[in-house]
């Protein structure tokens, strides 16, 4: 099982994102993260997901992206390159 993780997770993209891989067999969607709705879950600020996914925002500085095997960037432009070196390491 591939474990994902989903940076910006609370636009357009994020959440057809979160949507696609909760239907792929082949992966779990271990952290999703948003600087603004951290703490709350992803039901209760996208209710169309309840029942769907029981996961919870994260920080964008949470270690659960280290134990991801693939990490998605749904972010503007330009706001990967200053978080993946230390995803990287």
């Amino acid at each position: 099982m591939i474990r994902a993780g989903i940076i910006g997770a609370t636009g357009y993209t994020g959440i057809e994102l979160l949507r696609l891989l909760n239907s792929h067999p082949s992966a779990r969607i271990h952290t999703v993260t948003s600087r603004t709705e951290q703490g709350k879950t992803v039901a209760a600020v996208f209710p169309a997901l309840r029942g769907q996914t029981d996961l919870e925002y994260q920080g964008p500085e949470t270690p659960l992206l280290k134990e991801c095997n693939v990490i998605f960037f749904t972010t503007p432009n330009a706001t990967a390159m200053y978080q993946v070196a230390d995803l990287l390491d």
